[in-house]
């Protein structure tokens, strides 16, 4: 069921806003419509006063929270989509021209189309593993650090430098933000191989 821009207006603003691995990111302030007044997106505003942008297709809703997909994940998702359904094509192409029921001119014409579709897909798939390599380097360099500061605390607890309730109180701090951290980082490993399975090794068509 639709609703109307502003049932829908209603029912967004103030929402909290949780990512997929559990982070609360903070509350829907503003929502981003186009000139048609379709919902584009929404603003969240996160802790300290950033404000934070989703777009509408990141956007999962719930009764009483709205959760949002990295962009990242999406990409990838569409873009193994789509080099997987050109490399069919391409091979379908093929088989046209090897059982004859294409005309050799018009498989030229085809496959040149294919191809340049197909390098085109594959240029923005090494342009994403790299983001995505980065920000997986960025979330290890985090867990290193958090889990630096678990282990000197249960340190200091084991040598008698912490009390008990200071220990909890420093695992209380650090496993929360832990545990979000290897989820995304699982996540952007398992999904960086499948995009690299899809990519070809070298880039070429005949």
């Amino acid at each position: 069921m639709l609703l109307s821009p502003e049932l829908e207006t209603k029912a967004l603003l103030g929402r909290s806003v949780s990512d997929i691995y559990g982070r609360l990111l903070g509350r829907v302030i503003g929502i981003e419509r186009n000139p048609f007044g379709e919902m584009e997106g929404v603003q969240v505003e996160a802790t300290g006063g950033i404000i934070l942008t989703a777009k509408a297709r990141q956007m999962a809703l719930t009764p009483k929270t709205i959760t949002i997909s990295p962009e990242w994940k999406l990409e990838s998702e569409d873009i193994i989509s789509e080099l997987t359904l050109l490399r069919k094509r391409v091979g379908a192409l093929e088989s046209l021209k090897d059982s004859r029921e294409i005309d050799g001119e018009i498989y030229s014409e085809l496959l040149e189309s294919q191809k340049a579709g197909y390098l085109d897909k594959v240029k923005l798939a090494s342009a994403l593993v790299g983001s995505m390599r980065s920000r997986l380097a960025e979330i290890t360099g985090q867990i290193t650090s958090l889990t630096r500061y678990l282990v000197n605390a249960k340190l200091d607890h084991k040598s008698g430098e912490l009390d008990e309730d200071s220990l909890k109180l420093a695992q209380g701090s650090i496993e929360p933000s832990l545990r979000p951290l290897i989820a995304e980082r699982n996540d952007l490993t398992l999904s960086i191989k499948v995009v690299e399975q899809v990519l070809p090794s070298k880039v070429s068509i005949n």
